[in-house]
């Protein structure tokens, strides 16, 4: 998801087991009714909930009116700030208020919708893996529980439902300068440091290198792809702590060490405006970003290096891995217009209109997208062999915001002091294995 959100917010595990054991003792006349999904008729009102975002402005702009002329959906698109996007949709979906017909979540959020059983089915709606043309890892990211991984306590057994679908792409890719890179991304992470140097020598810019040092989800956000491409991890498959064994020390200390050194001096109080400003003002070599910051580097209302900055896979220390984070769809329970939504997905992920898409400027999430001959703008190819190199999204579980917690408070701490990365994976490790103890991780 694009790197212009602000820090994560959620709910624990309990909490969202415990709203929807009420939910589905309040409402179980409720459900058996509203889950049979009546024909629709052409057209139809679809209601659609989404948090403030440059990503979706594409979506916004072309598709919106494309519903209307192509299949006669009145979409009425209501956004909302993204702080408040999760509390709201999930009191409506547990009350049953009937206020949306779609959610277009954050996808870290899946599980905990999916821990409390308030969306529908649309796997059984006919939104299923059978089309080939999806792009698997984004459409793996709508079941709960998890086709593969881990599994949170409660659902070890239980059949994966697919209560979300993929609905815009976005996923970390690299943004460089090609005045000091040249033509083609630097291939590994001491390449990036290296070169960068010599950009700052040479005058061309005042640091290699920028990203989000803000205590939480911002700074892991920045961490993650320095983690993968490691060859770490967060969790085994017992939920056991990982990101501090020998290759995650490894890329906390190279983070923490070398990418401060090489960077802005107030990189600690970094998040996506900061990396933003640095990159396209002309201060940074190479930034990793989400899709929505990227594409402004051929706005010349936004940057002012326009033409000097290019894109490219995430370097690599033994893998180029990135972290992916898409806008996924869900439909409530409750959704007035239920069948109307259903259809407009449909629709909305059909190669046809996931070409559109792609020709409107985002990145879409059928393969055959990426096909078009005039893709919206530079970054969809990329974004494609970054998909082929390797993207992971972040661990499937409701506890994700409060895990991204602990680990970016000590990450930030180490990053404060520029030294000692290994150390505060020790300690989160620590914290996070006590957190998921108490909530019955290891029971």
């Amino acid at each position: 998801m694009t790197a212009t959100k602000k820090t994560r917010q959620g709910f624990s595990r309990r909490k969202v087991l415990k709203g929807g054991a009420s939910l589905a003792i309040g409402s179980t006349l409720m459900t058996s009714l509203i889950r049979t999904t009546p024909a629709r008729a052409a057209g139809g009102k679809v209601i659609i909930g989404a948090f403030a975002d440059g990503g979706l402005a594409p979506f916004k702009n072309k598709i919106i009116p494309l519903a209307k002329a192509e299949g006669g959906f009145d979409v009425e698109f209501l956004e909302d700030e993204y702080g408040v996007t999760l509390e709201k949709w999930f009191a409506d979906a547990q009350n049953s208020a009937g206020q949306y017909d779609i959610y277009l979540l954050d996808d870290p959020w899946v599980p905990q919708f999916g821990a409390a059983e308030v969306l529908e089915d649309l796997g059984a709606a006919g939104l299923d893996g059978s089309d080939k043309d999806w792009i698997a890892p984004m459409f793996d990211m709508g079941y709960w529980p998890p086709q593969s991984g881990p599994r949170v306590k409660g659902f070890e057994s239980a059949d994966p439902k697919l209560i979300c679908v993929p609905f815009v792409g976005d996923l970390q890719t690299l943004t460089y300068r090609n005045d000091v890179y040249g033509n083609a991304p630097p291939a590994t992470w001491d390449e990036l440091i290296a070169k960068g140097k010599e950009g700052v020598a040479a005058g061309k810019i005042k640091y290699p290198v920028v990203f989000r040092g803000v205590s939480g989800g911002p700074i892991i956000a920045s961490w993650s792809p320095i983690l993968l491409s490691f060859g770490g991890d967060y969790f085994d498959d017992k939920w056991n702590p990982i990101f501090n064994n020998e290759a995650g020390k490894a890329a906390a200390d190279f983070f923490v060490g070398t990418m401060k050194a090489n960077s802005a001096a107030g990189v600690v109080e970094f998040d996506s405006d900061q990396e933003g400003a640095a990159i396209l003002g002309g201060d940074a070599g190479a930034i990793i970003q989400y899709s929505g910051n990227a594409i402004k580097s051929d706005d010349p209302a936004a940057s002012k290096i326009v033409g000097k900055l290019d894109f490219g896979v995430v370097p690599k220390q033994v893998k180029a891995i990135s972290q992916m984070g898409i806008f996924i769809a869900g439909v409530p329970k409750a959704a007035p217009n239920k069948a109307n939504a259903i259809e407009f997905l449909k629709w909305y992920t059909s190669g046809a209109t996931q070409a559109k898409l792609a020709e409107a400027g985002s990145i879409p999430v059928k393969r055959s997208g990426f096909a078009v001959e005039k893709p919206g703008n530079r970054l969809i190819p990329v974004a494609l062999q970054q998909l082929d190199a390797g993207c992971l999204p972040r661990p499937r579980t409701p506890d994700w915001s409060k895990v991204e917690e602990l680990i970016g408070i000590q990450l930030n701490k180490a990053l404060q002091a520029g030294s000692g990365g290994g150390a505060a994976m020790d300690v989160a490790a620590g914290q996070v294995k006590d957190y998921l103890t108490q909530a019955g991780y290891y029971k």
